[in-house]
C-alpha cells in the first residue's frame, strides 16, 4: 500500500473520530464491489430541491484557489475551529469542512501531499478499501468503485461506521489533482441516510479540476 502514507491513513480516522467500541458484526454487500452496473451512480442536481422537508438551494462552489469546484447546498456553512477541533481531533483534518446547521451531514476536503497519478487510481481505490476494512470499526461495506465522470476518474468506497448509540454513512471519495491525492469525504447520521444517500452520490458527480480555469484567470 505505497500510496497511503501515514497522514492518509490519520485522516481516515478523524472521519470517525467519534466511533466507540462497538460489537456490531459487518454486513458486506459484496456484490456492490465495482457493480453499480448499468445503474446510474446518481442523478443530476437540481438548483432548488425539497429533501426531508427542507428547500434546498443547490450553488456550485470553487475551492482550493479555485482549482475545484463542486455543487452543494448554499446552507452548508464552514465548520467553525472549535467545533473542527471537537469533531476532527487529529492535526491531519481536512483542508475545508462544511456542515449543515445541527452539525449532522457534513462534506470535507483534503489536498495531500501524497503522488497519484489518474492511471494509478484503480490500484489506490483498492487500497483505501483494504485500510478503511482494517482499521475502521464498520458495521456495513456498500462497496467501492472507480467512476468516469466526464474526463476525471473518481474513486470511492460506500461504508458505515458506529459512533456511540447510533451509525454514520460515510461516502469516501477520492481523485488526483495536480499529480497528489485529493480526498473528500460526506458523512451524516444513519437517520440522514435514506434522505442523503442520493445526494451524496449526485453531489460526487459535480466534482470538478478547474486547475485550466485558473490559469486562464489569474488573480
Amino acid at each position: 500500500m505505497e500510496h497511503l502514507d501515514k497522514k492518509i491513513v490519520s485522516m481516515l480516522h478523524t472521519v470517525t473520530a467519534e466511533n466507540t467500541e462497538n460489537d456490531q458484526s459487518l454486513i458486506e454487500h459484496e456484490g456492490l464491489n465495482h457493480a453499480h452496473g448499468k445503474e446510474p451512480f446518481g442523478q443530476p442536481l437540481q438548483r432548488l430541491m425539497q429533501i426531508g422537508g427542507e428547500r434546498l438551494v443547490f450553488a456550485q462552489r470553487h475551492l482550493l484557489d479555485e482549482r475545484i469546484s463542486i455543487t452543494m447546498p448554499k446552507s452548508f456553512r464552514d465548520m467553525p475551529i472549535h467545533e473542527q477541533r471537537l469533531k476532527y481531533p487529529s492535526h491531519h483534518r481536512p483542508d475545508f469542512i462544511f456542515t449543515n446547521d445541527a452539525g449532522t451531514i457534513n462534506l470535507t476536503f483534503k489536498h495531500t501531499e501524497s503522488p497519484l497519478q489518474t492511471e494509478e487510481l484503480d490500484n489506490f481505490t483498492d487500497e483505501m478499501a483494504q485500510v478503511v476494512k482494517q482499521t475502521q470499526k464498520l458495521t456495513e461495506w456498500f462497496g467501492h468503485e472507480v467512476l468516469e465522470v466526464g474526463d476525471y476518474r473518481i474513486g470511492y468506497c460506500e461504508f458505515m461506521t458506529p459512533v456511540w448509540n447510533a451509525r454514520v454513512y460515510n461516502l469516501s471519495f477520492f481523485t488526483v489533482l495536480e499529480g497528489r491525492a485529493l480526498m473528500c469525504t460526506f458523512n451524516c447520521t444513519d437517520e440522514e441516510m435514506v434522505t442523503w444517500k442520493p445526494m451524496a452520490h449526485s453531489m460526487l458527480l459535480t466534482l470538478k479540476i478547474e486547475s485550466e480555469r485558473k490559469e486562464s484567470n489569474p488573480l
